[in-house]
């Protein structure tokens, strides 16, 4: 038995180490490589496009607010909205929202962004504000341009988004050219009117300075006024604490007689009155 046991090790010995079994591990570990490296791929590719909640919500003041939905709780709704040329925080208590008319809804994060390069665009060669407006536009357009990357998929739309990334560059070019002889311009309009100008605020001034007097005058009267009705219901309220303190005088003495003439008071021996007619009953040993 010991034997066979010996004779069966070396023959599994002999086998693993022949030529045919090393030949045919590589093989197994190239399947095992090409099996494994499709899911990295399947991985690469599958990147998820991120999304981001917006939300448009009224105001108890019937106002209308909209913006990227950053929290939201019972006691408040916090979200990411534009104020002009400005991309802002802003928190509302639920005292303020009506929020029955709350609505939220997800878009892709890209999506997002390219909206606000639209909006920001839109507000160029207005002349107010235009150097951060091209700055916003063109920041978006790159951060949506990220995240298409990242995903790696629409490149057609990654495309246009370096198209409009172009288009807002020599715009904001354009505009620099047009602003220094437009501000040129403007200093030469203001230096020719500018007598005319001063002559104009010299006027207002002038009329401001009239109205002025004019209401110190008034104010002046009316302080008069209110004086001399002051001392007119002084003098009224004088007489009238005077008529009350001779009254309460009198009511006084008035009380002190009474009380006088309670405490002395005595009753009389009944008393009847006599009459003619009584002298008839009289006897005659009497008169």
């Amino acid at each position: 038995m010991k034997n066979a046991m010996i004779l069966t090790a070396v023959a599994l010995a002999a086998y693993c180490f022949s030529p045919l079994y090393a030949q045919s591990e590589p093989n197994q570990t190239a399947v095992e490589q090409k099996t494994a490296e499709p899911p990295k791929e399947s991985k690469e590719m599958g990147a998820k496009t991120s999304y981001v909640k917006m939300a448009d919500f009224y105001l108890r003041d019937g106002k209308l607010a909209v913006g990227k939905l950053i929290s939201e709780d019972k006691n408040k709704v916090v979200i990411e909205q534009l104020n002009d040329s400005e991309i802002v925080v802003t928190t509302y208590s639920n005292k303020e929202v009506d929020m029955r008319t709350v609505h939220t809804k997800a878009i892709p994060e890209y999506q997002y962004y390219i909206d606000l390069a639209e909006y920001f665009a839109g507000r160029t060669w207005d002349f107010r504000d235009d150097p951060d407006d091209f700055i916003q536009a063109v920041r978006c357009c790159e951060k949506a341009k990220q995240l298409l990357s990242e995903a790696q998929k629409n490149g057609g739309k990654i495309k246009q988004i370096d198209d409009e990334i172009k288009r807002l560059r020599a715009d904001r070019d354009v505009w620099t050219k047009e602003v220094e002889p437009r501000a040129k311009l403007k200093n030469l309009e203001f230096e020719a009117t500018v007598e005319t100008r001063l002559k104009e605020l010299e006027n207002k001034v002038d009329a401001a300075a009239q109205h002025l007097d004019k209401s110190v005058a008034d104010m002046n009267d009316n302080c008069r006024s209110i004086n001399e009705s002051i001392s007119t219901l002084n003098k009224d309220i004088a007489r009238q604490l005077d008529s009350l303190a001779e009254r309460t005088e009198i009511n006084k003495r008035r009380i002190d007689y009474l009380e006088y003439y309670v405490r002395h008071w005595r009753p009389w021996p009944p008393h009847y009155p006599y009459h003619k007619s009584d002298s008839n009953n009289i006897p005659e040993s009497k008169k």
